[in-house]
């Protein structure tokens, strides 16, 4: 008996397919996306409730307008979940004396040469104010109306550039480097004249590849997009946001993707009169101490 072929897919379908497989195999994000889904159920519901307790309690004058949409109904038909780190094995930029440094390793009798979780390592990003020498932001887009929107295009907007950091304190908290659970797709020149977003190939879990995918995208309920761009500074200490251009049901907006309001910074430091330090954990070279300092090269 023959089996029925199936036709090649396109560079396309198999880009999408393999972020769909990343997608059904991670049930944190799946978790994130329907806490979302509920919260928006729940705010149309609300809306339309106090809507029309509003027209019944207050009836209309002469030249009096109905209750407007809420002010949710005017933003992207879409949500956005933003996560900004350094790139992984690359250090971080932190004022601070190495012996009074803590480590993003909560435990500090895990295995040596284990990294970090994600969830430590940003929280001990924010908690010291470290400052990525190599920014890593991984946006995830899930339509939110019902209908299909179109990703336009993401583009990135340098805020301030300044020199790279000389005599910088540099920490390196990871170890191991490898790739990533997801494809890196685009990466950005911070230093350049006009930084711009550059898709490129990636691989999944299982390491296959995926091929380098440009704007535009389209997303929905049931569709979401997941982009990681990865930001080099090259000789600069950067501050830099990204701008997300969308259409959807006749509508059309950019949206700001920054840091929790304030833009990403991403810093170069001078190499030859930096003083380095590996976690101990990550690097299991020195005893009593929680940062080993580098040795010269």
């Amino acid at each position: 008996m023959v089996e029925p072929t199936q036709p090649p897919q396109t560079e396309g379908e198999q880009a999408a397919g393999a972020v769909r497989s990343w997608w059904r195999r991670n049930p944190t994000l799946r978790n994130w996306i329907s806490g979302v889904t509920s919260a928006v159920v729940v705010t149309v519901i609300s809306g339309a409730v106090l809507a029309w307790l509003n027209l019944d309690d207050k009836p209309e004058g002469p030249g009096e307008q109905p209750a407007s949409p809420s002010a949710a109904a005017d933003g992207p038909p879409f949500a956005v979940d933003v996560l900004y780190r350094g790139g992984t094995c690359s250090p971080y930029l932190v004022d601070a004396d190495p012996g009074s440094l803590t480590s993003p390793h909560t435990d500090p009798n895990r295995p040596l040469r284990e990294q970090p979780t994600e969830d430590e390592l940003i929280a001990w990003m924010h908690e010291v104010k470290a400052v990525p020498t190599h920014g890593r932001v991984v946006v995830t887009v899930l339509g939110g109306s019902g209908k299909s929107v179109v990703l336009q295009d993401l583009t990135v907007e340098v805020v301030e550039r300044r020199p790279a950091v000389d005599q910088a304190t540099v920490f390196t908290a990871e170890s191991g480097c490898g790739e990533g659970a997801l494809p890196r797709l685009f990466d950005v020149q911070l230093g350049a004249d006009r930084p711009s977003l550059r898709p490129y190939a990636g691989k999944d879990e299982a390491g296959n590849v995926i091929p380098a995918v440009a704007f535009p995208f389209t997303v929905s309920e049931a569709d979401p997009e997941i982009f990681e761009i990865t930001a080099d500074p090259g000789g600069c200490d950067c501050t830099w946001r990204l701008r997300l251009r969308w259409v959807a049901d006749g509508r059309s907006g950019t949206l700001v993707i920054d840091d929790n309001g304030r833009p990403f910074r991403t810093a170069g430091f001078a190499e030859a009169s930096a003083r380095k330090y590996t976690d101990r954990i990550s690097s299991g070279d020195c005893e009593g101490t929680t940062w080993c300092e580098d040795p010269l090269p």
